[in-house]
């Protein structure tokens, strides 16, 4: 008798733990959706981000910051927020970009806004080669909604056009229906012009792009 009534208690032990533990997963899952799933620009946002002639515009703070030794015909701009919590989610799409293409075939370039600390800065230019170029734009000069993001220009006649911008993709771990999709993307431009194409509408896992500097 005393066996099975430990037995027993054990297995309550062991059943309570369980249902803590995916109480809390869920809670925990619950909260980062409150915190990140947001769409990719808001009411509040400027609406010329829906534009891709005035998104385009927007960027040429970016597009001016191209190095000139550039040998790439494509450039991509991804935007980056060091606090932002959906870096990781995105990271795989960002991550096969970079194996596709090399420095001479795809120029990558990773922007932050100016209120990045020089702590992040650093950490960033540690932990990446030279391969990405990490520059700083003002929010005035950038008002972009979200993060992370990116934007692809190629080179059409001595003058870099737009032909993508927007979310790597939508829900809560950045999903795309094809994980080709970018890399078909930058073929193509790689071809000739491409393009406009806005990809904004929808929600995912989304931070703002840069937070008010602490005063």
């Amino acid at each position: 008798m005393n066996t099975t009534s430990n037995d027993t208690r054990k297995n309550l032990l062991i059943g309570s733990l369980v249902a803590i533990w995916l109480f809390a997963t869920l809670l925990g899952l619950w909260w980062f959706q409150q915190q990140t799933i947001r769409p990719f620009i808001s009411a509040e946002d400027d609406q010329r981000l829906w534009q891709a002639k005035q998104v385009e515009q927007l960027l040429q703070s970016a597009v001016a910051q191209i190095p000139g030794d550039n040998q790439a015909d494509v450039v991509l701009f991804h935007f980056w927020n060091p606090d932002c919590l959906c870096n990781q989610v995105s990271q795989r799409h960002f991550n096969g970009i970079l194996r596709e293409f090399n420095q001479q075939q795809l120029r990558v370039m990773a922007i932050t806004s100016t209120n990045t600390s020089a702590e992040q800065i650093a950490e960033f230019n540690q932990l990446n080669s030279d391969r990405i170029d990490l520059i700083q734009v003002a929010p005035e000069q950038l008002p972009l909604s979200a993060s992370p993001g990116l934007a692809l220009f190629n080179r059409i006649d001595g003058k870099f056009r737009m032909g993508y911008f927007g979310a790597y993709g939508f829900g809560a771990l950045c999903t795309v229906a094809n994980d080709d999709f970018f890399p078909n993307i930058v073929r193509k431009m790689k071809q000739g012009p491409y393009g406009p194409f806005v990809n904004v509408a929808g929600d995912g896992c989304f931070c703002s792009w840069t937070e008010k500097p602490e005063q």
